[in-house]
């Protein structure tokens, strides 16, 4: 838990006399630890010019135990890879630039070549471990620059790739929210929806305006008042029409007689008249029946009107 301690001693004899020293107290580490690897049997995928890294952990206190150095013990096929002894990046040899070159060295397909990794730490007595590693060799990809090299390096272990990009767009989504929200709260403030004010105006249309004609019943003689208007001739007029129909014509009077010196007496005329009940049937058969009584009706109305008429002439020519 610490390396330095330090304390005062004190040494006394029998009268009393005695002495003070300072004592110091460094704790040296023992290499009891030896280096070890997270995995015994390692997957690696290696792109033509980029190297891969192989790490192990000492869990000694001090340097040189916890110092660990790597290296090479065996490969497949030999003298086909470098190792950084401090840093653990595994690389290709200089030499191999192309699938070419690394098909003309083995004749696997799959391009996959092996080799064996040893860890040693500095301490005394000292420890080592290894670890086989599988690397898959494949061509280099047409991205470029750090988000390429980002994928690459990241090929060995994707969930914290995925992490990362899952990190990212949560950012973006949180930022983006935010600036939204601000933008909104700022125009509620100072901009007001207020209600629009629409006034809407008809266009005039060009109405005719309707003049209704109160029709002047003007007598010119006595004998209109007794003029008969069959209702079969005249139907009623429709009032939904907005023009009102010109009433039917009326027959002309007749012309007076020429004067003659002596004037007969007749004498005056009596007026037929006729009486009649009309009885309804509700058969179907009798609206021919009903339509030849109107006609004769109506023949006989028109008949009586003209012999009015020239009574009521002859009885105005008296006067004068």
């Amino acid at each position: 838990m610490r390396s330095k301690y330090n304390f005062y001693v004190k040494a006394e004899d029998s009268e009393g006399k005695y002495s003070i020293a300072e004592v110091f107290v460094s704790v040296l580490d023992m290499n009891d630890h030896p280096p070890e690897f997270d995995e015994e049997f390692q997957e690696k995928t290696m792109i033509i010019g980029t190297p891969v890294k192989v790490q192990a952990v000492d869990e000694d206190a001090e340097s040189p135990n916890n110092v660990i150095e790597y290296s090479i013990m065996t490969a497949d096929p030999d003298n086909a890879f470098d190792i950084n002894a401090n840093t653990g990046e595994i690389q290709l040899k200089p030499f191999i630039k192309t699938m070419e070159i690394v098909h003309n060295i083995t004749k696997q397909k799959d391009c996959k070549w092996s080799l064996v990794v040893q860890a040693r730490d500095r301490g005394s007595p000292s420890f080592s471990t290894t670890a086989v590693v599988n690397i898959d060799i494949t061509e280099a990809t047409p991205l470029k620059g750090p988000m390429a090299a980002f994928l690459m390096k990241s090929r060995d272990n994707p969930l914290r790739a995925l992490g990362i990009v899952t990190f990212i767009i949560l950012v973006l989504v949180g930022v983006t929210v935010m600036i939204s929200t601000v933008m909104y709260m700022r125009n509620s403030k100072s901009n007001r929806i207020m209600p629009v004010r629409r006034i809407i105006k008809k266009r005039p249309r060009d109405q005719q305006t309707w003049k209704f004609k109160i029709p002047v019943i003007k007598l010119s003689s006595p004998a209109e008042k007794f003029l008969i208007s069959d209702p079969e001739s005249n139907p009623p007029q429709e009032t939904s029409s907005p023009r009102l129909k010109p009433s039917p014509p009326i027959a002309p009077c007749l012309p007076p007689p020429p004067p003659s010196s002596s004037r007969a007496i007749e004498r005056p005329r009596a007026v037929p008249t006729i009486s009649g009940a009309l009885a309804y049937k509700g058969s179907k058969k009798a609206k021919p029946g009903r339509r030849k009584e109107g006609n004769i009706s109506s023949a006989l109305v028109s008949e009586l009107k003209m012999k009015l008429e020239q009574k009521i002439n002859e009885n105005n020519q008296g006067y004068y």
